[in-house]
């Protein structure tokens, strides 16, 4: 690779570097010797519409999270992807998650009472809450909620249950690093090195525990005793999905469920935080409906979209913020393909610049800067565009996220329930969190004041 790419990895800023490099040269810059990257939509488009065939590329081979069977994400045969998302995509639907609503107030219910319970501060004590921590807490127990039918119980407990994020952390830089140097990669998991000292469902620590983890609650739902239950993996077995293929689905369904749903809150709230415009034109909208009664409590999905700003706000926060940077490189097809009026030669990968996507002159001129109106004072027209494009933190064609329909519901949800309630302030605004990215964010100490809004 080249050395800007390792270097922003040993960083753990890449996607910043990456935004550098990319928006400079908005539709391909080469970022190694077989590798491009893109900030262009269309391009994005191009190479993941399911007619043109693209391939994902070795990038995905790393970031398995059972490091001995795909999964959807990360499935590299067309053929077997297909049959994969065919037999998965009901479990992600709202038509068969109805109680998917139920499920999200359930554990917005649960993270209030946990900061009513231990971190409401007064004008005689602070007690302050890692609101990045008390995020990740919440989509965990929302998406073990969806997926198994109960929450894990992080809320409750106030704990890393499992040592689930603990052990992810650890994993991902070394991932994310082999993903993105294609020898080391190979190295690691192409040689079949990790049959030899891979992790194994045994294991007391590491991702082991995590695969063990997933063994026993797939397990429960197999073999002549099996559970059966009305919840996301009952879809999957319904649907005819092996064992050994929804241990990994569900593996990577937490991650990927919780993760990105977390940084997209503590994003959007360390936005909303910081800038009073923005905070107080969102609390006035929020108190206006409940004064309208045009708001239930907890609020629905449908009456969340009736609000402009609260939209633009999450809109806002998933475009100045995508929750995931990974590069999702797609493979030209052999013999070449000329994209953009440039030949491009076949076996080359065409990786994603999330960032710099999200800062296309789509969206105006200061694209830098946090600003929900512009998603009001847009046109139409040009609103719909803005809307394609930020919807690509999501993926497009063929590898559209599966969850984002759920994630949208959450988001629709969280912010408004949580600042009917409670005021948030920074503790530290000069240093608000500690923020790396290996693919994933790992973000922690967001430590924020709540006191309890005055009515």
């Amino acid at each position: 690779m080249a050395s800007w790419l390792d270097g922003g990895l040993a960083l753990s800023h890449h996607h910043d570097r990456g935004a550098a490099y990319a928006i400079i040269r908005s539709d391909l810059t080469r970022i190694g010797p077989n590798w491009l990257m893109t900030s262009d939509p269309e391009i994005i488009r191009y190479m993941s519409a399911a007619k043109y065939k693209h391939q994902k590329s070795s990038w995905y081979e790393s970031l398995k999270v059972d490091p001995y069977v795909h999964s959807v994400f990360s499935e590299p045969s067309l053929e077997k992807h297909d049959k994969l998302r065919v037999k998965m995509q009901s479990g992600y639907s709202l038509k068969e998650n109805r109680d998917l609503g139920v499920k999200i107030d359930a554990e917005i219910a649960s993270l209030v009472n946990l900061i009513e319970r231990k971190y409401i501060s007064t004008a005689k004590e602070v007690r302050p809450i890692d609101l990045a921590q008390a995020a990740q807490y919440w989509s965990l127990d929302v998406i073990t909620s969806i997926a198994l039918g109960d929450p894990f119980g992080y809320l409750t407990e106030d704990r890393d249950m499992y040592d689930f994020v603990k052990i992810i952390q650890g994993e991902l830089p070394l991932a994310t690093v082999c993903s993105s140097t294609p020898t080391l990669g190979n190295l690691v998991f192409g040689s079949g090195l990790v049959t030899l000292i891979g992790p194994t469902p045994k294991d007391e620590a590491g991702r082991g525990k995590l695969m063990g983890i997933a063994k026993k609650v797939v397990g429960d739902r197999y073999g002549p005793k099996k559970v059966v239950r009305e919840d996301m993996l009952g879809t999957f077995v319904r649907n005819g999905l092996d064992q050994r293929q929804a241990e990994s689905e569900i593996l990577t369904t937490i991650l990927a469920g919780s993760d990105t749903t977390a940084t997209a809150i503590r994003a959007t709230m360390l936005h909303i935080m910081t800038n009073h415009r923005v905070y107080n034109t969102l609390v006035q909208e929020i108190q206006k409906a409940e004064t309208d009664m045009s708001i239930s409590n907890p609020i629905t999905s449908a009456e969340s979209r009736k609000m402009p700003y609260v939209q633009a706000v999450i809109k806002e926060g998933l475009r100045i913020h995508p929750p995931i940077t990974g590069l999702l490189t797609k493979i030209v097809n052999p013999g070449g393909e000329t994209i953009k009026g440039r030949f491009v030669p076949g076996g080359t990968g065409i990786g994603h610049c999330g960032w710099g996507i999200q800062r296309h002159e789509v969206f105006g001129t200061d694209v830098d800067i946090f600003r929900p109106e512009r998603w009001i004072e847009a046109s139409d027209a040009q609103r719909n565009e803005m809307e394609r494009t930020m919807e690509l933190v999501f993926g497009t064609g063929r590898w559209g996220c599966l969850g984002k329909a759920i994630v949208m519901v959450e988001l629709d949800k969280i912010f408004v329930e949580l600042l009917r309630r409670f005021d948030f302030e920074p503790i530290y605004p000069g240093s608000p969190w500690k923020s790396s990215n290996f693919t994933l964010f790992m973000q922690k100490e967001m430590w924020v004041r709540v006191t309890k809004r005055i009515a």
